[in-house]
């Protein structure tokens, strides 16, 4: 592993998510950094820090944007149209 001062290689990730959907990147980064022997810091801010705690069970998947969700329409849910059927 290269540690000399200037030559090092280094990586700073922030991970502003709390989401499972966003949980999985930054950490993917990191390790594949850190396998190619670059330093790695992270810094968990905001949503972020629920990533920390010790009890994951209250992450959930984030509807907002995600293609994969149906779309939230006046208290119900409205199933995308089927356009491979139609």
């Amino acid at each position: 592993m290269n540690t000399s001062g200037e030559n090092a290689k280094s990586m700073s990730i922030i991970v502003t998510k709390g989401t499972l959907d966003w949980a999985y990147p930054p950490f993917i980064l990191a390790t594949t950094a850190a396998a190619m022997d670059v330093k790695v810091s992270m810094f968990f801010t905001f949503y972020g820090l629920q990533l920390l705690k010790k009890n994951l069970d209250h992450l959930q998947i984030s509807t907002l944007g995600n293609p994969a969700m149906e779309m939230p329409m006046m208290g119900m849910h409205m199933k995308l149209p089927n356009l491979m059927s139609a």
